[in-house]
């Protein structure tokens, strides 16, 4: 049952936990405005406090679901009696869409909001002006759709404890903020042809990952080929080359909400085998004189290096 729907015209209806369940989570939602404390229950007791709720209505438990009945002699339907909307408290609706969903979203002039997602719903405060939002759109359905879309994805669905959320818009395609990827291609290449006893990792990789909003470009120092001194020079690489990018990924949860996903940085790698197979004899020979050039260029020690290859302390 649409419990938003004042066209509902029936007087009985089997009510699932989404809809049962937010019979009460909204008389909360009106408590905690009212800054009153909130009424706890478990299934078993939901008939119960939902009958003390709404006196014109009877509720019984049946299997996993909980039967509604607008009581004999009472007049109206059962969403005059339970809906979230009154025909005596003017109302705006819309449909939000986020990629390939879709839900509807009430809101009530009294500041009181309704998500509902399926059969379950929940509850937000708003500060709109009805009246006003309705004479700005001039009657135009589109232009009032179009307002309250916006004004949901960028004043309510943000605020929200789990937010309702479209990755395909909020990846960051892999781009360099200074510097270039052919850059740090070339460094990369000459680091690790300059790395100690690099031939024995052969089957192994280099992974870096690119900077998103919280965290710098870094080395991944645990799944693949690390050592501390290939880290130090490729934090001087990317501090002249930096790297940003990400993508979110579904994490199996809510496929709509923010919760639902993961943000990874994008990232870079080398196939140490390819780079030692692929590199000619003669790169190979100049590696150590190009990377000590390079280095020097920026006041940098080879011997700073060389001493963390060996596993020494270096000041």
């Amino acid at each position: 049952m649409d419990l938003t729907n004042l066209e509902e015209k029936a007087r009985e209806a089997k009510l699932d936990y989404g809809e049962s369940e937010s019979l009460l989570r909204f008389l909360n939602f009106q408590r905690e405005r009212r800054a009153e404390p909130p009424i706890s229950a478990d299934y078993g007791q939901l008939c119960d406090h939902l009958s003390e709720i709404y006196p014109d209505v009877e509720f019984n438990l049946a299997g996993h679901r909980i039967v509604a009945r607008v009581k004999s002699g009472v007049s109206g339907s059962l969403i005059d009696q339970i809906g979230f909307i009154s025909r005596h408290i003017p109302h705006l609706a819309t449909i939000i869409s986020f990629g390939s969903d879709s839900f509807k979203v009430v809101f009530r002039a009294e500041g009181i909001g309704i998500i509902k997602e399926d059969s379950w719903y929940e509850f937000f405060e708003h500060d709109l002006n009805l009246e006003e939002v309705r004479r700005d759109s001039e009657n135009d359905r589109d232009a009032l759709n179009d307002f309250l879309q916006d004004h949901f994805n960028e004043h309510i669905g943000p605020q929200m404890e789990d937010p309702f959320f479209d990755p395909s818009g909020e990846d960051c395609e892999l781009y360099f903020e200074t510097g270039s990827k052919e850059e740090l291609e070339r460094l990369m290449r000459l680091f690790i042809l300059t790395e100690p006893d690099v031939e024995a990792h052969e089957d192994e990789e280099v992974r870096l990952y690119a900077a998103m909003e919280e965290t710098e470009p870094h080395l991944e120092r645990n799944d693949g080929y690390h050592s501390e001194r290939l880290e130090a020079l490729a934090d001087i690489a990317l501090s002249e080359n930096r790297p940003v990018g990400w993508i979110w990924e579904y994490n199996d949860g809510a496929y709509n909400r923010r919760s639902g996903y993961d943000v990874f940085a994008e990232s870079l790698t080398w196939n140490l085998g390819e780079i030692l197979e692929q590199a000619p004899a003669r790169e190979k020979m100049a590696a150590r004189r190009d990377l000590r050039k390079w280095l020097e260029e920026r006041g940098q020690d080879m011997a700073r290096f060389d001493a963390l290859a060996e596993g020494k302390s270096v000041t």
